[in-house]
């Protein structure tokens, strides 16, 4: 009986906790009191698809660009859609009146209130949840002349340039290469403004020829040509004067904009605008903001961490918001149909703000469009703990649905059976030809000339790894069984076609231990952890799930594994970036730690905790900003000190030129940093839970912090609890066993 009055305790405590952090919420809204500059002073917002930018000037004019994660030219650059202006005469913006600008997290909205009392204007700006819409509403307490133009800077054909060339990955581009992006057009005729990007080329072409791949084009998919983006916008209360102007007959007190944009690979014009018109159809104004608020509230419920450190409450208060920040970003941008760009995502200002020396048109950012696999990852891990399941479905969808191109990467180049992912990767499923290398004379077909990129393997065990843990985290065996599984056994069979030694070992070379260490490597770190975790968590898997023949294969190939490189100094045991290479580095990464991140066979709870301490001691490099993996690596190891400090150290990694606070970098990569700011989630989500044959919470956690969570973790569990003045209190949903990590 105590036992289940001590049960219904802390259910209700729990309980409470769930209804107050609906109220805690509010709390991290972001909230300014004068207008911005330009558009380093925006607020992102964007529904997992259709995003924006949106800031206020002093001079009556509100902005905002719009953007997709599809919306991409004839070069594979990602673009803008355009600019959106609203003008107001009187100006409520001047200097000196009342003036707010609010982003509500739990409507995903944001609000704009200016003017003194009785002449006031309120805009509300949101986006449906389940449309690729958005909407612009505007009260006034008196009347106001409005103006809405639609802006492009796209009125020409433009010809990629030497200095642009990095937006489009084309890194040291040959004066030969001519690459032509079309304008954009607008629509004179109907009531609404509408304006298309339409891609009647592609850079596929010279991709193809110069990597020859002619004669297998057909496994290599093509999402570039014909593809048409825009935008449908309409009016209440405004009249269409030309194109891409709307203006107001006289002074109004409300007005809406409703912006339809749609992006896909259509037989024509004719066929986008038929779309646009039936997406137009489905939603509302009324409909998509209570949609808008539905879907927020219940993604703040979905899980949480909040913060509190009595004698620093300030730090307690930019580290929760932090988090909450980079989560909304990545649910801003991570239901598309391409994965979140690290470079970005679709959040990027005008790049001079970034970089003076860019003074290009908005879109332009650095390292282009293409997907490097060390960074694209880092958003996914952090939506496991976060419950965001549904986020992760564009990472999937973009590597499985190009599996024939890697299937027939591995047998050209290599002549291997399976598949390999390369490092960085077009979304044509090649190496960008700047990475396979222009200048080819002397040069074989497989020889990939980007030394950085060319021999790293691991691409694809940490994949099957993210598959595998949303499989556990999810409970989504049929995802597993139908997709996941095939793909992992295509990627394991590439080391075993591959890497056989005269003995029928694995020995992995030639190979490279990521960007760091080119030469004489044998059986790189990153590859052997791999393999290490990706077998040792296929055998775990029932048999209903994994048939007995694959069984036995993976537990024989198991066998056939080299060990964890590491070898033993004065102090102890260390792991090795690799089994062999030479001490000559060339990037700063710290390789010997993949065995603890990402593939946690290195961890507080097991026996090579002691080897990882001494490794993370003895590093070369300090990489807690950007891609840098220190501040999980430390929180796995359970180095409470250090993983508290780098946590200190990455919410100040904010851009100095940027007003809203998740503008992180550009540290490695642009602004705003994916990497970082999902680094910065990890590093919290491992010092609260971590999980591996039981789920451990608070691991690496300050005995004099207090918190509040609600997290998931494997076999579908989800733990909900609340640590205050030392005492730990939690409820758990599912099967997966729980220790309290904090009294070990």
């Amino acid at each position: 009986m105590k036992s289940r009055i001590s049960m219904i305790v802390a259910g209700l405590l729990v309980s409470g906790m769930a209804m107050a952090q609906q109220a805690e919420i509010d709390r991290y809204n972001v909230e300014w009191d004068t207008p911005s500059e330009n558009s380093a002073g925006s607020m992102p917002l964007g529904n997992g698809e259709l995003g924006a930018n949106l800031w206020v000037e002093k001079n009556g004019d509100l902005l905002f660009y719009l953007s997709r994660t599809d919306a991409i030219s004839e070069a594979n650059r990602l673009m803008k859609m355009g600019r959106v202006r609203v003008s107001l005469s009187p100006n409520p913006f001047r200097e000196g009146l009342p003036f707010s600008q609010q982003l509500v997290l739990k409507d995903g909205a944001i609000y704009v209130t200016a003017g003194k009392d009785g002449e006031a204007v309120k805009f509300s700006f949101y986006m449906d949840p389940d449309q690729e819409t958005a909407y612009l509403q505007m009260k006034g307490e008196v009347p106001y002349q409005v103006k809405v133009t639609a802006e492009s800077w796209r009125k020409e054909p433009h010809v990629i340039t030497k200095g642009e060339a990095p937006s489009a990955w084309l890194n040291e581009m040959p004066s030969w290469v001519h690459i032509e992006e079309s304008a954009d057009v607008f629509q004179p005729e109907g009531k609404d403004i509408v304006w298309y990007h339409q891609n009647e080329s592609s850079v596929y072409d010279l991709i193809i020829k110069h990597q020859k791949k002619e004669a297998v084009a057909a496994n290599f998919p093509d999402p570039v040509r014909n593809r048409i983006w825009g935008v449908d916008m309409s009016s209440k209360g405004l009249e269409k004067v030309n194109d891409s102007t709307f203006q107001s007959p006289k002074g109004i007190r409300q007005c809406e904009l409703k912006l339809v944009t749609h992006s896909a690979q259509s037989a024509s014009v004719a066929e986008w605008k038929k779309e646009v018109n039936r997406q137009a159809r489905k939603t509302s104004a009324e409909k998509a903001l209570q949609a808008s608020r539905n879907w927020w509230t219940d993604f703040w419920k979905q899980s949480y961490i909040y913060v509190d450190i009595p004698e620093d409450p300030d730090f307690a208060y930019r580290l929760t918001q932090s988090y909450i920040l980079q989560r909304y970003m990545l649910a801003g941008s991570g239901r598309g149909n391409f994965p979140v760009k690290f470079n970005g995502s679709i959040f990027t200002t005008d790049p001079k703000f970034t970089r003076a020396s860019a003074d290009y048109s908005p879109d332009y950012r650095n390292w282009g469009n293409d997907f490097w696999w060390q960074n694209t990852r880092l958003p996914y891990y952090a939506m496991l703990a976060n419950g965001d399941f549904d986020q992760m479905q564009a990472l999937f969808d973009f590597y499985l649905s190009r599996m024939s191109a890697f299937r027939t990467l591995a047998a050209k180049y290599y002549q291997a059976k399976g598949a390999f992912i390369p490092e960085t990767v077009t979304v044509f499923g090649t190496y960008a030809n700047g990475d396979y290398g222009w200048e080819r004379e002397g040069h074989s077909p497989n020889e990939v000339l980007n030394i950085y990129i060319r021999h790293i393997w691991v691409q694809g065990l940490e994949l099957s790894k993210l598959m595998l843990d949303y499989a556990s985290y999810s409970g989504d065996e049929a995802f597993l069984r139908e997709k996941a599984l095939p793909a992992i056994k295509e990627f394991i069979l590439y080391f075993d076609s591959r890497f056989r030694n005269g003995q029928g070992k694995i020995h992995i070379t030639p190979t490279q231990s990521v960007e760091t260490y080119w030469y004489g490597v044998e059986n790189d770190m990153p590859s052997v952890a791999g393999l290490h975790y990706v077998l040792g968590a296929l055998e775990k898997l029932p048999s209903h799930l994994l048939p007995e023949p694959d069984r036995q294969y993976y537990l024989q190939l198991k066998k056939d594994l080299p060990g964890l490189p590491q070898k033993r100094i004065a102090q102890g045991d260390v792991f090795l970036p690799a089994e062999v290479f030479l001490e000559l580095r060339t990037n700063v990464e710290n390789p010997e730690l993949y065995a603890v991140f990402p593939f946690g066979l290195a961890n507080f709870s097991n026996e090579l905790c002691q080897t990882g301490i001494r490794t993370f001691r003895y590093r070369n490099f300090d990489s807690w900003y950007g891609w840098g993996q220190d501040g999980q690596e430390a929180a796995i190891l359970g180095l409470v000190d250090e993983a508290a400090e780098m946590l200190r150290k990455k919410v100040g990694n904010t851009n100095p030129n940027h007003r809203f606070l998740a503008m992180w970098g550009p540290n490695y990569d642009w602004v705003p940093d994916q990497d970082h700011g999902s680094n910065l989630m990890l590093t919290l989500q491992n010092m609260v839970l971590q999980s591996y044959d039981k789920a451990y919470l608070l691991p690496c956690w300050p005995e004099n912090w207090n918190v509040s969570f609600k997290l998931y973790t494997s076999r579908e569990t989800q733990i909900e609890g609340q640590y205050k003045e030392g005492r730990l209190t939690f409820t758990r949903q599912g099967d997966m066993e729980v220790v309290e990590a904090n009294k070990r």
